[in-house]
């Protein structure tokens, strides 16, 4: 007796919340909720004739709503500011890769010649000695997995230690471009005269 007691209580509360949402529902613009309510509700609610005709409408705004065609995206215009004349010219960092301080000049010879007198063949690191026989200071730029710029003078050369591996040596020689590919396991020259190299 307990049991139907609690389960007709239960049906009457849940008739009484359904009543609730029956009210609600007719100032619902929600197509799915309208929908599921439908789908639910008794053949002779009066209520249904009602909520068929407000879906209907509420599905036909939508399409219309959804076929416009999109406003074309307008344009972000911002004011690009005048370019600065650029700081570092190429003969402006060759003279900055030329006079470093004196510290680095040391570093720079010490690391040179404990390459240059050290015997492990082990070493990640080798010399790369660049001699410039042209008429026109120059930076070689060296890009691989590092990245160094060595400046060499006319007449002149200069030396780096750098990581073993595969790079692409680039500069401007006398306004002639030089590029190559070398891969650098060992300690190597390379000569530059015009735009003719020898190794």
């Amino acid at each position: 007796m307990k049991k139907f007691f609690v389960l007709l209580m239960l049906f009457f509360l849940i008739l009484l919340s359904g009543q609730k949402r029956s009210e609600d529902i007719l100032e619902s613009k929600s197509i799915p909720e309208i929908e599921n309510y439908l789908k639910n509700v008794h053949p002779d609610d009066p209520k249904r004739t009602v909520l068929r005709a407000k879906l209907i409408s509420l599905k036909n705004e939508w399409m219309k709503s959804s076929s416009k065609p999109s406003e074309p995206a307008k344009p972000t215009i911002t004011a690009i500011p005048p370019a600065k004349p650029s700081k570092n010219s190429e003969q402006e960092e060759f003279e900055e890769l030329m006079n470093q301080s004196e510290a680095a000049k040391n570093s720079h010879t010490a690391k040179l010649l404990s390459q240059l007198f050290d015997n492990d063949t082990n070493s990640d690191e080798a010399i790369l000695l660049a001699e410039n026989y042209s008429d026109c200071n120059m930076i070689m730029r060296i890009s691989g997995k590092n990245y160094y710029n060595l400046a060499i003078p006319r007449h002149g050369k200069n030396s780096i230690v750098i990581k073993k591996g595969e790079y692409l040596l680039t500069s401007n020689l006398c306004d002639a471009k030089y590029s190559s590919v070398k891969f650098i396991e060992k300690n190597m020259m390379i000569t530059l005269k015009g735009h003719i190299s020898r190794h």
